[in-house]
C-alpha cells in the first residue's frame, strides 16, 4: 500500500477524520431504540398475520405461537441502520459529496428496514426449530452479518477495480463493523472503535500475492483454527485485521502498526492500565503515520494468476463468518451446573432467578447457563445485545445502568470467579467449559454501591459454597 506523499495538502492527508469520527458516533448508538420499531415491529405482525399466523404485540416482546421472542435494541431496527450507514461512509470515504454519494447513503434507511425485518424472522424461525433453545449473541449477530453484507452493496461506489475484490473488501469491513458492534459502548469502546478503524485505514485487497503473503495467509487459516479450538474469542477482531490479503505489511510490522493491532484486542482495555495506555497507542500511530484514504494506484503488469487469487478469496470469504459461528462448530464438554436444592427459582427470558435462604430481597441473583462450551461475554456486552448501555462506578466491579447497581460473577471449573479476566483465563484451552454467569442486581435507591458490593460478594460466595458442598467437593483452603 502506498503512503501519501508527504507534501499532500493537510485537507487531503485528514480527510479519514471525518468518516472516522462519524462511524465512531454511530458505533455508540449501535443498539439504541428508537422510533424505528414504529415501522419495523407493524411490519413484521402484518406479514405473520398476511400467511395466516397469529402475533400479539405484547410491548417488550411479540408473540407468535408458542414463541414470545424480547422486543430489544436489536429488534428495534436503529443498530442495522447505523452500522449500513457506518459501512457506506467508510466505503465511500473517497468519494466526493455529490449527489450520487447521498443517495448511496440514503439508500441504507430502506436497506436497514428491510433487513431489520427479515431478521426478526430469522430469529422466530431459529427458536422455533431449536425450541426452547435461544440464539447466542454470536449467532444473532451472524444474522446480521449475512443481511448486512449484500445491502451494502447498493451504497458500493464504481470504481474499475475488480468487483469481486470491492465485494471481498465490503464482506472484511461488515464483518469488523459487526464484530465491533457490541464492544463500542463507552469511552473504552471509542478508543477501540478508532484503534480498529486505524487498523481498517490501511486494509485493501492486495493485487499480488507474493510467496511471503502466501505464508502469512497459511499462518493465518492455522490461527483461525488456533483460535476457534482454544475458544479464545476474543482474538477475533485482531485476527481480521491482520488477513494477509488486506494487510498492509509495511505498516502492520512497524511500530504504530503493531501497536495499533495490540490495541484492537477487545480485552487490551481491562487489562491494568489499558484505557489509559490505547489512548496513547492511538495519539502516537496518528502522530507517527496518519492513517489515508486514497487507494493504491491499480496494477495489471504484475497480477497473479486468476486461479490463485480465486481460490485465496473464496478460502478466506468462507472464514469471515468464523468468528460468529466457531463456538457452534466446536463444541466440547459441558460443564454441569445446577442451583442448591435449598434454594428458590424462577424462570426468567434465558436463565433463572435464583434465591438463597434468608436472602436479601432487596438484591437478585440471576443465572445464566452456557450454550455447550460457548464462552460468556462479559457483563456490559451481554447487556449491551438487550439494548443496555452500562457505565462504571467508583466501587470496582460495580456497573450501573442509571436505576440499578450490578455485579458479575462465573461459575466454572469448579471455581467462583470474581470478574470477567479471571473467566477468560480460567477457559482459555481447548474443550473448556463456558459455566455459568451470575449477575447479581439491586435498585440504587435501595443501597450505596460499596454495600451492595459487600452484599453481593457475600451472596455469590454462599451460593457457590452450598453447590460445592452438594458436589461433595473439597472447599479450597
Amino acid at each position: 500500500m502506498e503512503t501519501p506523499p508527504a507534501n499532500q495538502p493537510l485537507h487531503r492527508r485528514f480527510r479519514w477524520v471525518l468518516p472516522a469520527f462519524v462511524v465512531v458516533l454511530l458505533s455508540q448508538f449501535s443498539v439504541a431504540k428508537d422510533s424505528f420499531a414504529d415501522l419495523s415491529r407493524p411490519l413484521v405482525l402484518g406479514i405473520i398475520g398476511l400467511f395466516g399466523g397469529q402475533a400479539a404485540d405484547l410491548g417488550h416482546a411479540i408473540h407468535v405461537g408458542r414463541l414470545e421472542v424480547p422486543w430489544s435494541g436489536d429488534c428495534a431496527g436503529m443498530n442495522l441502520l447505523v452500522l449500513l450507514l457506518a459501512l457506506a461512509i467508510w466505503m465511500n470515504r473517497d468519494q466526493p459529496m455529490g449527489g450520487s454519494y447521498w443517495l448511496r447513503l440514503a439508500l441504507m434507511i430502506p436497506a436497514a428496514l428491510a433487513a431489520n425485518v427479515l431478521r426478526v424472522f430469522m430469529i422466530l424461525a431459529y427458536r422455533e426449530v431449536f425450541f426452547p433453545k435461544v440464539e447466542s449473541p454470536q449467532l444473532h449477530y451472524f444474522f446480521g452479518l449475512i443481511l448486512l453484507a449484500p445491502l451494502s452493496l447498493l451504497a458500493m461506489p464504481k470504481s474499475p477495480r475488480a468487483f469481486s475484490h470491492r465485494v471481498f473488501e465490503l464482506l472484511h469491513v461488515a464483518a469488523v463493523v459487526a464484530l465491533l458492534a457490541p464492544n463500542s459502548n463507552g469511552v473504552d469502546g471509542v478508543a477501540l472503535v478508532i484503534a480498529v478503524i486505524l487498523g481498517l485505514s490501511r486494509c485493501k485487497l492486495v493485487e499480488t500475492i507474493t510467496p511471503k503473503r502466501s505464508l502469512a495467509f497459511i499462518l493465518w487459516l492455522a490461527a483461525a483454527a488456533g483460535i476457534a479450538v482454544s475458544g479464545m474469542e476474543s482474538f477475533w477482531l485482531p485476527w481480521l485485521l491482520v488477513c494477509p490479503l488486506v494487510a498492509d505489511a509495511k505498516w502492520l510490522f512497524s511500530v504504530p502498526g503493531a501497536l495499533v493491532t495490540l490495541a484492537s484486542h477487545p480485552l487490551f482495555t481491562i487489562a491494568p492500565g489499558g484505557d489509559w495506555l490505547i489512548w496513547l497507542i492511538i495519539a502516537f500511530a496518528i502522530w507517527k503515520s496518519p492513517p489515508h484514504l486514497a487507494h493504491a494506484a491499480e496494477r495489471g503488469a504484475d497480477r497473479p494468476a486468476k486461479s490463485t487469487g480465486r481460490l485465496a478469496l473464496a478460502i478466506a470469504s468462507l472464514l469471515l463468518p468464523l468468528p460468529f459461528l466457531s463456538s457452534l462448530i466446536i463444541a466440547g464438554q459441558k460443564e454441569i451446573w445446577t442451583p442448591p436444592a435449598d434454594c428458590m427459582t424462577e424462570d426468567v427470558p434465558g436463565g433463572l432467578l435464583v434465591t438463597l435462604p434468608g436472602q436479601s430481597p432487596a438484591i437478585g441473583t440471576l443465572w445464566y447457563d452456557s450454550e455447550g462450551v460457548e464462552r460468556h461475554h462479559k457483563l456490559a456486552i451481554c447487556l449491551k445485545y438487550r439494548g443496555i448501555t452500562l457505565h462504571p462506578t467508583d466501587t470496582p466491579e460495580v456497573f450501573t445502568d442509571g436505576k440499578h447497581w450490578m455485579r458479575e460473577y462465573y461459575l466454572q471449573a469448579d471455581k467462583l470467579h470474581q470478574n470477567h479476566l479471571q473467566y477468560v483465563l480460567s477457559t482459555l484451552g481447548p474443550g473448556n467449559g463456558g459455566g455459568v454467569h451470575l449477575i447479581l442486581v439491586s435498585e440504587q435507591k435501595s443501597m450505596t454501591a460499596e454495600e451492595f458490593s459487600r452484599q453481593a460478594a457475600a451472596i455469590s460466595q454462599d451460593l457457590f459454597t452450598r453447590i460445592q458442598h452438594e458436589k461433595g467437593t473439597p472447599q479450597p483452603q
